[in-house]
């Protein structure tokens, strides 16, 4: 009988406890979001050897390549050098939720949204 009362209280237990919800669970907009990220925290519209690569940042194909290669993500969540900082333009550090919404939306497959 002790080991029934155990069983039934335990699953008890566990019946109401729900998945906590992932982290990418709402879509990411490329034109709503990751856009304004990259033209707010990159882009200097001064050229190459600015401390910004805006060749790659104006088209979204390039984008793509920039994910595909390994660079977009590296440059913006494993090394934060995009943006450069510091920097002369006034650009600061992307937030932890800019991060996020870069990450959750490379993880949905980049659409162009």
């Amino acid at each position: 009988m002790f080991i029934c009362f155990v069983a039934s209280a335990s699953s008890g237990c566990y019946k109401d406890k729900t998945t906590p919800p992932n982290d990418c669970d709402v879509i990411v907009s490329y034109s709503l979001e990751i856009k304004p990220i990259i033209n707010s925290s990159c882009v200097t519209n001064l050229g190459p050897g600015t401390g910004c690569h805006d060749a790659w940042i104006f088209d979204y194909p390039q984008v793509v390549s920039s994910i595909n290669s390994g660079t977009f993500e590296y440059e913006c969540l494993t090394v934060s050098t995009m943006p450069q900082i510091p920097n002369d333009f006034g650009i600061d550090s992307l937030t932890v939720d800019e991060k996020k919404s870069i990450k959750c939306w490379i993880e949905q497959g980049y659409p162009e949204n």
